[in-house]
Order: C-alpha cells, then structure tokens, then sequence
C-alpha cells in the first residue's frame, strides 16, 4: 500500500517522535508513505483566525502539490493539519467560486482529486484492525489507555467526517485489539485550549488540567493522542496544572503510534518514547 504523507511544522521540530514513529510502524505494516513534495505549513490556528482565504489557501496549496505528484490520497497525522486540509479539500470540492479564489492566490490549478486521510482512518479503514492486531508482537495486557482524540480530529462532523463527534471509538477499538485496557471517561475529546497557548496561557492549562486529571481518576496509565499540539499541552503542562490546581498529577502522554509501535515490537529507540516531559519509563516497563 503506498499513500501521501503530509508531516506538517509539528512533526520536522517539536513532535519528531510522532514523524519517527508514524514512519516506522506504516513500515512494519507494508504501507509506503510518499511525502508532498515542496508542502507548506497549513496554517495552523494563526491563519484561521486572521484570514478564511488564507485559511484555504495554505492548505489548498498542499493538495495541489500532492495532485502534480500523482498523489490521489494524502495522510495528515497531527490532527490539525488533517483539519485545515480535509477544510480546503471539502469547500473548494463544493463552491467553485471559492476554488477559483483559491487557485488565484496559490497561482497553481486546483482538480479536487487528492482525499485527506487522518492516522486513524489509515490505521482502521484502510489497514484494518485484525490486519495489525495479527502484527502484535507485545500486546500491551494490563495497560490502562485513555483514548484522546481532541477535538480537531473529530469536528465538525462535516468536516472531519470522524465515526462520532462526541464519542467515538476507532482509537478504542485499535487499542484494545493491541490487548490494552481501554478506560471509560469523559475527556476523549475535549479541548486542550490548544490555540489559546500564546494569549491565554491560565485557559490552556486550566482545560489540560481537566483532562489530565480525569484520566488519571479513571485509573489510566498514559493518555494516547493523535495531535502534537494537544501532546505539547497534555504533556508539557502538568507542572503548571500541579501549581495551578495543588494537585500534582503525572500522566504520561504518548502519540497513539508510539503505542501501536511498541505492540508491534518496534525498537523503543526508533519510536521516540523517551522525548516526553512526563517518564514514559512506567508505560515502557507495563509493556517489557
């Protein structure tokens, strides 16, 4: 299986673990992943905030790379590049007018022929669960997951077009095909405060704190995530949520494919799960 790849800002600096780990185990499943050929950033919140043309455009401009490279399906895996790109991919399908604006700003032709695919929909759909969970080498027995998905991943519905906007469960039904305990709570897809990071810092750790300590009320191990924005909050904050609350909380936070990677008997090394601010020495050691 050969599919586009489009890592994203996150993935070449601050999220290499989730690049690395994302590479090696579509290696170990047989899928030949072929980067955009001259990408650009999509845009992120910055763009979407300021400018809706720019919002589309930045992303459109990948797409239409991806067209010259033959690519017919592109795979974001930060889940906010997946949004803003499935966003051009879908509205610049749907409003000609739009498409035209669009390919005058990026001064390329746009044929709406490239599909934008997330990590999940890579993992599940196109791989298959019984597919990988038969790859199992490790499986990860007695280790409590809390499944996050955020919530770039999964809305809006029209958009993101995820199996359910508020609860979904793709991740939970990979996890537990892996051996995992996955735990029940109410955070799987509530926001980190992701694009309030550089303005309002007290909001950002407010909302990461929930989620972290409603995990670790409901008894998990790690979190799991698909969004490198989401693991800089999740992972990065807790000494900030443990000033701010008094309660001093160590969850570790891993991407859902250094978990995947760990179960297919992956090197620790090749997967990056020793880069993460919180240990994830205990989640390791569950696992060995």
């Amino acid at each position: 299986m050969k599919t586009g790849y489009f890592p994203g800002c996150s993935l070449h600096s601050t999220a290499k673990n989730y690049d690395a780990s994302t590479k090696a185990v579509m290696n170990t499943l047989g899928v030949q992943l072929e980067e955009v050929p001259d990408w650009n950033c999509c845009g992120s919140t910055p763009a979407h905030q300021t400018d809706h043309l720019l919002a589309l455009a930045l992303p459109a401009r990948n797409l239409a790379q991806a067209e010259k490279a033959g690519m017919k399906d592109i795979m974001a895996p930060c889940a906010a590049c997946f949004n803003h790109l499935r966003t051009a991919e879908i509205e610049c399908k749907a409003q000609p007018e739009t498409k035209q604006k669009v390919e005058k700003v990026i001064e390329m032709k746009l044929n709406n022929s490239v599909h934008v695919l997330n990590i999940l929909e890579l993992l599940v759909d196109r791989i298959g669960i019984d597919a990988i969970a038969k790859k199992v080498k490790k499986p990860l027995k007695g280790l409590k997951i809390a499944p996050y998905y955020g919530c770039m991943l999964t809305r809006p519905a029209k958009i993101t077009q995820f199996d359910h906007p508020t609860n979904p469960t793709s991740m939970d039904q990979l996890l537990e095909a892996l051996g995992a305990d996955v735990v029940s709570w109410g955070g799987k897809t509530d926001c980190c405060g992701a694009a309030h990071v550089l303005t309002r810092l007290e909001v950002v750790v407010d909302l990461s704190g929930r989620i972290v300590h409603q995990a670790k009320d409901a008894g998990a191990d790690t979190i799991a995530t698909a969004c490198p924005m989401c693991m800089s909050n999740l992972d990065l904050r807790q000494g900030a949520v443990a000033k701010a609350t008094g309660r001093d909380t160590k969850v570790p936070v891993m991407y859902l494919t250094e978990i995947v990677g760990m179960a297919l008997g992956i090197p620790s090394s090749q997967l990056g799960v020793g880069k993460h601010v919180v240990s994830t020495a205990p989640v390791q050691a569950k696992i060995s």
